[in-house]
């Protein structure tokens, strides 16, 4: 059951992230013996890559229905989130099994194990943790926001019952995958916390070589076998890959940029772990010289901000799917610009999150005394009604009437 033929791991990503994708596929290929499928999402151009290692695709060339409109609505996470199911199942029609890693993965073992547990389930997944916790990083409430599942790790096979639930994933995914925690999605993994419901044949793997990350280090004590020149998780079990999320490139011993949980785990360990992924990055560091994101600007260089990809999709319907939202001479240009929707000087957009929190003590403190005094004015019931109403206006890819279509 093991034959290579029938076997397919794929990847999707921007150019920028290439040279993680590039160090997955040099991973798989040396334990696996495999090519890694990576899928860009850009508009083709030169790159430099091994292809002893991987095979490469350009998402311009597979015949997505609306892909345009996609691009548009969709920033780069949310449109490459959106689409890995419908490639899955692109896949699945010439493949009986198939994995899905993220691109900031490295693979340290054989797959295989995977491989195998697809014979006897159509879908196999993996939670983010094993055990309860709740200490304000990732735990049972961040859960409730992003879904219990991380998706940056699936298998299926080719069973009718696998293809249903790609169908019913990729569905829902096409329509509505955008990182809207407000509204209960979280991109595409959210859909998946309900998927068992549907799709009871949904494995969970509980081995803790799979999928270790930053959120589940506390419970995953990492060891390194010197004389089998190798790493185990917890004493027992082989590292089959490692997900270097958020990965601190300024500073790989700390392996991500977020705050997390060391658990029992031996620094030096885990820094020698970041050390070894920098080091493959640097190996593909001029994997491109252009890393500018395609779908980041229309035809005429105007940057698209993402306020304006959220407008668009609360006005989907009203944009004829056979326009093009990238040309500066579409409807789509003169409603941005009616809306006032681009961004003064070509600036891209920064996310700020909690973390940078304190770079803006002065500006929370006229909020909150603004909001105060909004208090004062309308009273605390109305108070209430007003700070839910603006959690619905943050969802305004779902308000149409907050722009001007006419």
């Amino acid at each position: 059951m093991n034959n290579t033929n029938n076997k397919i791991v794929f990847t999707v990503c921007n150019v920028a992230y290439l040279r993680k994708a590039c160090v997955l596929a040099e991973s798989i290929k040396k334990h696996n013996n495999l090519k890694l499928k990576i899928i860009l999402f850009d508009k083709k151009r030169e790159i430099d890559v091994d292809t002893n290692f991987c095979d490469i695709y350009w998402i311009e060339d597979f015949e997505i229905p609306n892909f345009k409109s996609l691009a548009f609505k969709y920033d780069v996470i949310e449109l490459t989130t959106a689409l890995k199911s419908w490639i899955a199942l692109k896949f699945l029609e010439n493949k009986s099994k198939l994995i899905f890693l993220d691109p900031d993965i490295m693979v340290f073992n054989s797959l295989n194990l995977i491989f195998d547990k697809l014979d006897s389930y159509p879908v196999v997944l993996t939670p983010h943790y094993f055990n309860p916790k709740y200490n304000g990083l990732t735990d049972d409430a961040a859960l409730m926001r992003q879904g219990q599942y991380n998706l940056g790790f699936f298998a299926a096979n080719s069973s009718k019952e696998s293809i249903n639930f790609l169908n019913w994933w990729s569905e829902r995914c096409m329509v509505d995958c955008f990182i809207d925690t407000q509204g209960g999605l979280m991109n595409d993994q959210k859909w998946i916390s309900i998927a068992p419901m549907f799709f009871p044949f949904i494995y969970t793997s509980y081995n803790p070589g799979l999928n270790v990350a930053f959120w589940n280090l506390d419970e995953r004590d990492i060891f390194l076998d010197e004389k089998e020149a190798k790493y185990l998780v917890n004493k027992k079990y082989e590292l089959i890959f490692f997900h270097f999320s958020s990965f601190n490139s300024s500073d790989p011993k700390s392996l991500t940029k977020r705050k997390f949980n060391l658990g029992s785990n031996d620094i030096t360990i885990l820094s020698d772990l970041g050390f070894k992924y920098q080091h493959n990055l640097n190996k593909y560091i001029n994997s491109s010289k252009n890393i500018t994101y395609s779908f980041d600007y229309m035809s005429n260089g105007v940057y698209i901000s993402p306020t304006l990809r959220r407008a668009y999709a609360a006005h989907l319907d009203e944009f004829s799917n056979e326009d093009d939202p990238f040309d500066a001479n579409s409807k789509v240009y003169e409603f941005a610009k009616k809306n006032s929707l681009f961004q003064r000087k070509n600036t891209k957009y920064l996310i700020e999150g909690y973390d940078t929190y304190s770079n803006h003590n002065l500006k929370f403190k006229i909020v909150y005394i603004l909001m105060r005094f909004l208090l004062k004015l309308v009273g605390p019931n109305n108070f209430m009604n007003i700070s839910r109403l603006f959690v619905y206006l943050s969802r305004y890819h779902k308000v149409k009437d907050l722009w001007k279509i006419k």
